[in-house]
């Protein structure tokens, strides 16, 4: 079973064009943050960075994506992405100054947008929906096992070798323009009544909110959990004592997130959502308080379990919610739930960066994680009572 779904027409392309793309992200997420406040930006600005990326991306995601297919094709768009995605790196390393890491990270959202839509439409219409929780698993792998090696590498290359040579790195996301040509091409070729029927209406859906009301919970567990991912990688630079701290604390949330992501996939097959997302939710509001206690004590040990708690929900819940998204939206509204389900992953990703540095520049950094903890473990009481009672 595992071989066929490997060999399913379009899967090996998809898990490529994702695993490209999210090399450059993971290359840049913690090195452009770290960069502009070496330049002289405070933890607003620093955090703006990941904030200016994500919202070009939801915006990409929401207004763009959809008329760039109609217009253009998939194929078009979808090279389009992997260049936008890659391409503008490197223009980080003329300066640190914040508006030009603004400008390449604006555009680089781009491109970020139109791959996560793209790719993850791509596999529901590629996979059988009883096989979707394993494919999700495995476009989780595709996502974690890139950010496994390159984020943990970012902050020790940037002391190593310097920012300048991190930040062109990121080119590397355009190396996956063959592959996101050849993924466009299959879906071109797929009946077009078909794809027709799939795609038409999905951005308004999610805009008009249609669908919104039947997904909400996935989304906000996502949204939460991607903040606290996307906070640690913004600023562990910031509460770690130096850069091998840093590394291998990014190191520990990504090397837990890899078997949690594949797992949470897998798992869901069998038992479905509603038993595991709100007391994984609970977990990683516990990783997070820990963070704070780990910013203040200053400890490596500390900093690592924090990092372990924050990876296993960080890794788990992604996959799970992206099923949960999925099953709960009308088979007519599949696409609207893959756009909504992307939009929030990567909202939650920019708002974990100002969120947290906002607050971090007001209480400091042991008081801004705790309260985005408080405000997890909340929700995950109010989405654990929900689910039991239905």
């Amino acid at each position: 079973m595992k071989q066929s779904l490997l060999r399913t027409p379009g899967m090996v392309p998809v898990l490529a064009t994702f695993a490209f793309c999210i090399s450059g992200l993971a290359l840049l997420l913690p090195a452009s943050p770290a960069w502009v406040s070496a330049g002289g930006a405070n933890a607003t600005g620093a955090g703006l960075v990941t904030a200016v990326l994500m919202a070009a991306t939801v915006a990409t995601q929401v207004l763009v994506v959809q008329k760039a297919l109609d217009r253009f094709g998939w194929a078009a768009t979808l090279t389009a992405g992997s260049l936008f995605m890659g391409l503008p790196s490197p223009l980080q390393a003329i300066s640190s100054d914040l508006w030009l890491v603004l400008l390449s990270s604006a555009l680089r959202g781009v491109g970020f947008g139109i791959l996560t839509v793209c790719c993850s439409t791509a596999l529901t219409l590629l996979v059988p929906s009883n096989q979707r929780g394993r494919a999700v698993g495995y476009y989780g792998l595709a996502a974690a096992i890139p950010q496994l090696l390159f984020t943990p590498l970012s902050p020790w290359i940037a002391q190593t070798l310097g920012f300048r040579f991190v930040l062109c790195a990121g080119v590397i996301a355009a190396l996956g323009a063959p592959f996101a040509w050849r993924l466009g091409s299959l879906v071109d070729s797929m009946n077009k009544d078909d794809a027709a029927t799939v795609q038409t209406g999905a951005m308004t859906q999610v805009v008009g909110g249609s669908v919104l009301p039947i997904i909400w919970p996935a989304l906000l567990t996502l949204t939460l959990a991607t903040a606290a991912g996307g906070a640690l990688m913004t600023f562990a630079s910031e509460i770690a004592q130096d850069a091998s701290a840093a590394s291998l604390a990014l190191l520990v949330m990504m090397a837990v997130a890899v078997p949690t992501r594949l797992y949470g996939g897998t798992l869901t097959d069998r038992w479905g959502t509603r038993i595991t997302m709100a007391p994984v939710l609970a977990l990683n509001a516990a990783g997070v308080a820990a963070l704070g206690f780990a910013s203040i004590s200053g400890s490596a040990l500390d900093l690592m379990l924090a990092a372990l708690l924050t990876g296993t929900g960080y890794g788990f819940l992604q996959s799970v919610t992206m099923v949960r998204a999925l099953s709960d939206a009308p088979a007519s509204k599949t696409t609207a739930a893959s756009v909504a389900w992307n939009a929030n992953y990567d909202l939650g990703t920019g708002l974990g960066g100002i969120a947290l540095g906002a607050l971090a520049s007001g209480f400091g950094f042991a008081n801004a994680w705790w309260i985005w903890a408080a405000a997890m473990m909340a929700a995950a009481l109010l989405l654990g009572i929900r689910d039991f009672k239905r």
